[in-house]
């Protein structure tokens, strides 16, 4: 060892032989290293080698000089064991030539290692990424022998699979996982009557593939759409909810710049020829990665004995492909039962796997608690596992029962994972938020079947209980269609609608608020009216602005009044052209649950309160905080939000000062 240190001049090399000795020696290393006497001597030597080694991230090579210190250093032990000296100067090494590693490695991805040999270990500060305290320490969870902060030896696990750690994402991927991602699995269908089974439920089955292939590309579609749109960057399909043809279309969603930037297409059953004469049935789940052009693959070696018996024929060596971004994330495909196997679950965690994307087919996800429990424990990992369907049956016995949805596992959750379990079993989208550990589960939207429009001002809800104020509103406002709509010039901006809901109080007319979470990008932890631009299937801002309430709040489009449209507000940053739709209720009904990823809160807000502010002639000041409402806590309040409540409440007390005339 001392011959290849004195000679070596690639650090992570050097670093190998010195671990190398720590696993030879580890019951010397243990026996002493608690030694005070042992631990004095060897911090002195390490110090002199610490004074000749260049700062971190200065130098790529080993020097002479800095060979000559490290061989000096172990043949000057003076009755100190020198795999003690070993292991202080490994990570020595490992703190001032760690920035070479990566790099060393990427020379030759793709990388597989060989028993003994270097793997890349690293983890991302999670201070950076998670609003908790982790469930371990931010790179390893326990002392390790054979490993320092970059790099671990490989094990017998080497051998088990063919491990590859591949480089080809490094750059493309990197900052995929920040505190802002949002990691959703979709779910499409609510049972086994949308697949075909051609061996049923008791005989092997091959191949399992939906069983209206354009009606699932259509809900996936939509699914997908209702995740971006919820914030998700990262999105997973379930096992065998798509085909081949189907998995290459869904490539389009990376190019989209409003797209996930990882899209796991689920997987597919293939049959693949071996030669002339025989061919493999594989199952092979798909991924896309905005940037890159190529799939990414992975087939499942652990075929499904129950409710279906999957008829695959896996390699008897099966692959594990670990993808190394520039930010320590490890990325990893596991299809379903493969991380039901304790020795896959062992390489994934030595791996250092921390970005574990699981498309599933299962009749439970209870057995998957414990597995990703451990990669969540050992490697901090953030893990999501997306299953389908809703409802398992058989012939025999109808429904069988009602699984969980998603697993997610993530390092703030308390129990390291938690299942995602929904009344009903009909198609939806759940959300982990990486900020906050926040789980949330959406429902299938229908824009398409939407109640109606509220109904139009001649249909109050009660004569005598509209306030008179609303009349000056309504002179100031637009029934849609009531005129022209413009000039006919092209506007570069796309229309967008938000719902200001007033109503009535003591104190007079008020305004319902939705408080934004705190770890979205737009409008984080900010009041502002419910609201998105309109889409296709939108009649109209008014029916858009609804609509936005309903997937938001709630909100029972029949239980408010439509008083008109104000003039619409350019907002050229982020390019839309927001009309607010002006609705009255007496008392508005939210027959659906809140959107918990996008609201954390609703507030009531008088309306009047902010006259006092507006009379400062600060417009900072008044675009800064409202007053606690309900006792809540301040928030900021939106730009536009805020102008919209201004126009309000100029109206209003013109109207006030005239005595009710405009």
């Amino acid at each position: 060892m001392l011959a290849a240190v004195a000679h070596e001049t690639e650090p992570v090399v050097t670093l190998t032989h010195l671990l190398h000795l720590c696993r030879d020696e580890h019951r010397v290393l243990w026996e002493r290293s608690g030694d005070p006497h042992s631990a004095g001597v060897v911090m002195a030597l390490v110090s002199k080698v610490a004074d000749k080694l260049p700062p971190p991230g200065t130098a790529t090579v080993l020097e002479p000089s800095v060979r000559e210190a490290l061989v000096a250093a172990l043949e000057q032990a003076d009755g100190i064991p020198p795999v003690l000296i070993a292991r202080a100067l490994a990570g020595l090494i490992d703190e001032r030539y760690g920035h070479t590693f990566a790099p060393w490695f990427r020379r030759r991805s793709p990388y597989q290692p060989a028993v003994g040999d270097p793997v890349p270990l690293d983890t991302p500060d999670l201070r950076q990424v998670t609003a908790m305290r982790s469930t371990s320490p931010p790179w390893r969870l326990a002392h390790r022998l054979d490993e320092t902060r970059h790099v671990r030896l490989a094990g017998e696990w080497v051998v088990q699979f063919r491990v590859v750690f591949d480089y080809s994402l490094f750059d493309i991927l990197s900052g995929a996982v920040n505190a802002d991602t949002v990691i959703a699995t979709c779910h499409p269908n609510r049972d086994l009557r949308e697949f075909n089974l051609t061996g049923g439920t008791s005989d092997r089955t091959f191949p399992v593939r939906p069983r209206e292939a354009g009606r699932q590309r259509t809900e996936i579609d939509h699914l997908i759409e209702q995740a971006t749109g919820a914030g998700a960057s990262i999105v997973v399909l379930p096992e065998l909810s798509v085909t081949e043809v189907l998995a290459e279309g869904l490539h389009e969603w990376v190019r989209r710049p409003d797209g996930p930037r990882v899209l796991v297409a689920g997987s597919y059953h293939q049959q693949t020829p071996v030669d002339d004469a025989s061919s493999r049935r594989r199952n092979t789940a798909i991924a896309w990665v905005r940037g890159h052009d190529y799939p990414l693959t992975h087939d499942k070696y652990s075929p499904a004995d129950r409710p279906v018996v999957e008829d695959i024929q896996p390699d008897g060596w099966p692959e594990l492909r670990v993808y190394v971004t520039a930010d320590g994330w490890h990325l990893t495909l596991a299809i379903c039962r493969d991380l039901l196997n304790p020795q896959a679950v062992n390489a994934l965690s030595e791996a250092g796997a921390n970005l574990v994307l699981v498309p599933a087919m299962s009749e439970t996800l209870m057995p998957f608690g414990g597995p990703v429990a451990h990669l969540v424990g050992t490697r901090q990992a953030l893990v999501a596992v997306a299953n389908n369907p809703g409802e398992w049956a058989d012939e025999a016995h109808g429904v069988s029962g009602r699984p969980a949805r998603a697993l997610f596992g993530h390092p703030g959750l308390g129990q390291q994972s938690r299942l995602v379990q929904t009344p009903d079993p009909g198609p939806g989208v759940a959300l982990l938020t990486v900020r906050s550990a926040a789980i949330t589960w959406l429902p299938r939207t229908r824009p398409t079947r939407m109640p109606p429009a509220a109904a139009p001002r001649s249909s109050s809800p009660t004569p005598g209980s509209r306030p008179p104020w609303l009349a000056a509103l309504e002179r100031r406002t637009h029934i849609p269609g009531a005129h022209p709509s413009g000039s006919g010039e092209t506007v570069q901006l796309r229309p967008a609608a938000v719902l200001v809901l007033l109503t009535g109080g003591p104190s007079g007319p008020g305004v319902l608020l939705p408080e934004r979470a705190a770890d979205l990008t737009d409008y984080p932890s900010q009041l502002v009216f419910p609201g998105g631009a309109v889409d296709a299937c939108d009649s109209g801002p008014v029916a858009a602005a609804l609509r936005e309430a309903h997937e938001e709040i709630g909100l029972d489009p029949h239980s408010v009044e439509l008083i008109g449209l104000m003039e619409p507000m350019a907002l050229p940053r982020s390019g839309f052209l927001v009309y607010p739709v002006l609705a009255w209720s007496t008392d508005p009904v939210l027959t659906g649950s809140v959107n918990h990823a996008e609201v954390t809160a609703l507030h009531h807000v008088p309306l009047l309160n902010f006259a006092d502010w507006g009379a400062l002639g600060d417009v900072s000041r008044f675009h800064g905080s409202t007053p606690a409402v309900d006792g809540a806590e301040p928030a900021s309040l939106g730009r536009m939000t805020a102008a919209v409540m201004d126009q309000l409440r100029g109206i209003l007390s013109h109207t006030k000062s005239t005595g009710g005339r405009s």
